[in-house]
């Protein structure tokens, strides 16, 4: 998942060092791949029954677009197993369906499937190739599956498509961090700040790249920034959309 680092700044003003400590836990984990326990062992079983048992409506051998909206209304419950084998349905019966691919993707990176993940959004990219959108989706599941340099190379192609998207700076900045190219990072966020000065994320991630480096003082103005630019743009959203 997505490191939360609106929890960081208040904690720095308790302390700093175990601050810097919880950063570098988040950002590159904490390498525990103890044996899952007999308990764990079981729920897995069960889910895996869970999975068996699950049946799609009969919308026929052709319709691509029911199993495709029976997806899409199902996920809006929360049932993920169920709308993925809408969606995977939905591109037996029509492969070159983009939409399904593109949600099959979303579906299974929410489910942490990174490998499922990836090859679903590299379908969406064979089918079309000219939205940067997709590249930054496939290069996020690549970083967030280890992948760093693959990632890259995604953002890049994304930049190739347009060179002004803030968000491809902003994921290219948190690649970057994670091989610990400090410096190029910066300047990846900056870039992204640049082409979106409203956009609050990569003020966060840049005041995180200025902690690891020891500028406390940039990371604190980086960090309110960021909790301005969220409070502003939290501000514009319909009441019911606030919290």
């Amino acid at each position: 998942m997505r490191i939360n680092y609106e929890l960081i700044h208040p904690f720095l003003r308790i302390n700093k060092f175990f601050a810097i400590i919880l950063l570098v836990l988040l950002i590159y984990g904490c390498g525990n791949e103890e044996t899952p326990s007999i308990t764990e062992v079981e729920e897995e079983t069960v889910k895996e029954e869970e999975k068996a048992a699950l049946t799609l409506p009969d919308f026929g051998s052709s319709d691509a677009e029911s199993y495709y909206n029976f997806g899409v209304d199902i996920i809006k419950k929360g049932d993920f197993d169920l709308a993925i084998l809408a969606w995977t349905k939905a591109v037996e019966i029509d492969p070159a369906m983009v939409k399904a691919h593109n949600y099959l993707g979303r579906a299974y990176y929410t489910q942490g499937m990174m490998d499922e993940a990836i090859t679903a959004y590299k379908k969406v990219i064979e089918l079309e190739s000219g939205k940067p959108d997709s590249y930054i989706k496939l290069g996020i599941a690549y970083r967030y599956n280890e992948m760093v340099d693959e990632a890259i190379e995604e953002f890049n192609k994304a930049l190739e498509i347009n060179p002004f998207s803030a968000i491809a700076y902003d994921e290219m900045g948190n690649a970057l961090t994670k091989k610990e190219k400090y410096d190029e990072a910066i300047e990846a966020y900056k870039q992204s700040i640049a082409f979106d000065p409203q956009y609050p994320q990569p003020h966060n991630h840049l005041g995180v790249v200025y902690l690891l480096k020891g500028m406390t003082k940039e990371a604190s103005a980086e960090f309110k920034l960021f909790e301005k630019l969220t409070a502003a743009k939290k501000a514009k959203l319909p009441k019911g959309m606030q919290h």
